[in-house]
């Protein structure tokens, strides 16, 4: 089943490389949140993905 995923990150460069080695497709993305202010910034994507895959993140080590 597809539903509404979400993940949160801190740095902005990092969106690309989420989507892309997930290889989340450009339609499915619903939308790109930036909140926070100058010192800590704080970036949410949302995207349409389906329910029973575990999309790789970012850790210490790399992507899992």
């Amino acid at each position: 089943m597809i539903v509404l995923k979400s993940y949160t990150i801190s740095q902005a460069n990092i969106i690309a490389e989420f989507v892309n080695i997930n290889g989340i497709k450009k339609e499915d993305i619903y939308t790109i949140v930036a909140v926070g202010g100058e010192a800590i910034q704080r970036y949410t994507i949302y995207y349409y993905g389906d329910d029973t895959v575990k999309e790789k993140t970012k850790s210490l080590f790399g992507w899992s």
